[in-house]
């Protein structure tokens, strides 16, 4: 009985998520005044629906504090390659891209590590919604526990 059970236990798979990261911009009329950069996570490529419908996490210099991303490295920007990415921070995981041995691995405030990204550069999205055009460009793929609804809620 007990091998079977064994047996059993090992086929079970251990539950992972996926989530894409992408780069957008918004131009035309928006409350700023001009094109403003976001950053967007999606479970897989997005529709222009989940695009408009998507929570956005827009840049800043300190992200201890507050909702946001901060992004290091030439790799930060439209097309550019997700492997120049120097460092990728939002407020409650790190990705760090070039740091020796950290290999692209998703740090949590406390260290931890809680997944790993790949540069996955390949997908871009183009929709218009009247007077506002939205485009972006996929930069990483990551591996998780967490959904994107589980980190999307957590602030």
């Amino acid at each position: 009985m007990k091998s079977s059970a064994a047996i059993l236990l090992s086929c079970v798979a251990f539950v992972t998520a996926n989530f894409d990261l992408y780069i957008g911009q918004q131009t035309g009329t928006t409350p700023e005044g001009g094109n403003e950069d976001m950053w967007n996570i999606y479970p897989s490529d997005p529709s222009c629906s989940d695009v408009y419908t998507a929570r956005n996490y827009f840049e800043e210099d300190d992200v201890s504090q507050k909702i946001g991303v901060r992004c290091d490295g030439a790799g930060c920007f439209g097309g550019n390659s997700p492997a120049d990415v120097d460092v990728w921070r939002c407020i409650s995981v790190t990705i760090p891209s070039t740091i020796g041995d950290r290999n692209y691995d998703m740090y949590g405030l406390d260290e931890n590590v809680y997944g790993n990204c790949v540069p996955f550069p390949g997908n871009e999205y183009s929709c218009n919604m009247g007077q506002a055009i939205f485009d972006g460009v996929r930069k990483f793929r990551c591996i998780t526990e967490f959904t994107v609804d589980q980190i999307e809620a957590a602030e």
